[in-house]
């Protein structure tokens, strides 16, 4: 393997914003989203972690500025600001832009670990201190977008590049759509895995675009969305499985219907995977909605099995989001995508739904509308669950200005109760977007 480290000047250059993003601006736009730039990190925190780790992290943006937050699953504020766009840490070389994401698995450790889309970056935050011990560029002279993280070991991590390159010179690493291998203690590009076989007999007009991430044992589960150039066409979804210890690709699992697949969440045992798909967008504002829905497949034997699946039209009025997430063993909680009143069908709210997978087939419980959008549809954003502690978090960017809502989930039963919303740093005000977990 050979090491690298690039400059950053080359991950400077911006990333294809998702849909969503596109869809969440102009609703920002709407709103008047008019706040300050974040003012200084307000430091980290020495809560120590427990069955659930130590607790979730907050993504709050605008799309021209970011603010972290750390809050425990009780929900609880450990630190309202530990780093932001604002931030001027000396290992903050690329200022946070207004596009980051967290890792779909919670990162564990002292470290929290950003994704840039925008400036195609990797930051390191220490949990304790808000200090930015180092950043990693994985752009490679093009437009990488990463879009997920996963740490196997302190000296081993995967990053999905979601963005082709049309132009990948002579450097292997260059390719694109494609998985890095990182060493997280160096802050270095080891090695990339091509995801090229996993669309054998597609169209070559497709590309993989990995998108989420979930690590299980030794296995890698990698979803990808499989589109065109420009979005206005897609292949069916996939889950490629890689085999961490070799970095080779051991199972494609193709998701017969599914298009625009962009959530992915693991149980808490790691016997089930669930997926949620928006169906292809083909340029505009709304998806196709045949396309679209949630798929749950089971671990076994060596290879993935659908055990569940619900068509947008099972799940209500609008389509499954971005975003899913196990509360229970036996419980999904998802986001879904409305559309505004000038949409073709009328105006449709978005939702935060709850699916019982238990009795799967006919008796299967109807799915249930824990929370609704207000006005603007993309207003609800990532759902995250601790398990272990019954606790789950959805980010809200239109409720009061933007809340983070705590559900409790019961034991034994289908209720998962709204307990409580959280602001997280009302000092500025950006409306929370994304979560994950620490």
């Amino acid at each position: 393997m050979m090491a690298s480290r690039f400059d950053l000047g080359r991950g400077a250059a911006l990333g294809a914003p998702s849909l969503k993003i596109l869809a969440a601006g102009a609703a920002c736009a709407l709103l008047g989203c008019n706040a300050p730039e974040p003012p200084p990190s307000t430091g980290g925190t020495d809560v120590v972690a427990g069955p659930c780790g130590r607790g979730a992290v907050v993504v709050s943006s605008d799309y021209l500025s970011t603010n972290v937050s750390l809050v425990s699953w009780d929900g609880a504020v450990l630190s309202a600001s530990i780093v932001s766009s604002g931030s001027s840490s000396p290992g903050l070389a690329s200022p946070l832009s207004g596009d980051v994401l967290v890792p779909t698995a919670p990162v564990r450790g002292d470290r929290l670990v950003l994704l840039d889309r925008s400036a195609s970056v990797l930051t390191w935050v220490d949990v304790r201190s808000g200090e930015v011990p180092g950043q990693l560029a994985v752009a490679t002279a093009f437009r990488a977008n990463p879009q997920d993280y996963v740490e196997v070991s302190p000296g081993k991590a995967y990053v999905t590049r979601h963005e082709p390159n049309l132009d990948p010179g002579a450097a292997p690493i260059d390719g694109g759509s494609d998985v890095l291998v990182v060493d997280p203690g160096a802050r270095a590009i080891v090695g990339r895995i091509d995801l090229a076989p996993a669309l054998a007999g597609e169209d070559p007009a497709f590309y993989p675009r990995p998108g989420r991430a979930v690590l299980v044992d030794d296995s890698l589960y990698v979803l990808l969305v499989a589109t065109s150039l420009d979005f206005s066409a897609s292949a069916e979804s996939r889950l490629v499985e890689i085999d961490t210890r070799s970095d080779a690709i051991r199972e494609v699992t193709v998701l017969d219907g599914l298009h625009g697949c962009g959530g992915l969440a693991v149980s808490a045992s790691g016997s089930r995977l669930a997926v949620v798909c928006t169906g292809t967008f083909g340029g505009g504002a709304t998806s196709n909605a045949g396309e679209a829905g949630l798929v749950v497949l089971a671990r076994r034997e060596g290879a993935l099995v659908e055990e569940a699946r619900w068509t947008a039209a099972e799940l209500g009025a609008g389509t499954p989001g971005f975003s899913v997430a196990f509360a229970s063993e036996d419980r999904l909680l998802l986001a879904t995508l409305g559309r505004d009143a000038l949409s073709e069908g009328g105006p449709v709210d978005d939702t935060l739904t709850a699916v019982e997978l238990a009795g799967s087939g006919p008796a299967r419980g109807e799915p249930e509308v824990l929370l609704r959008s207000k006005e603007l549809p993309s207003s609800l954003g990532e759902v995250r669950c601790a398990e272990a502690c019954g606790r789950c978090l959805a980010a809200d960017a239109e409720t009061e200005g933007g809340v983070v809502h705590r559900f409790d989930v019961g034991e034994g039963s289908r209720a998962v109760v709204h307990a409580a919303s959280l602001h997280v740093d009302p000092r500025v005000g950006l409306p929370p977007r994304y979560l994950g977990a620490f």
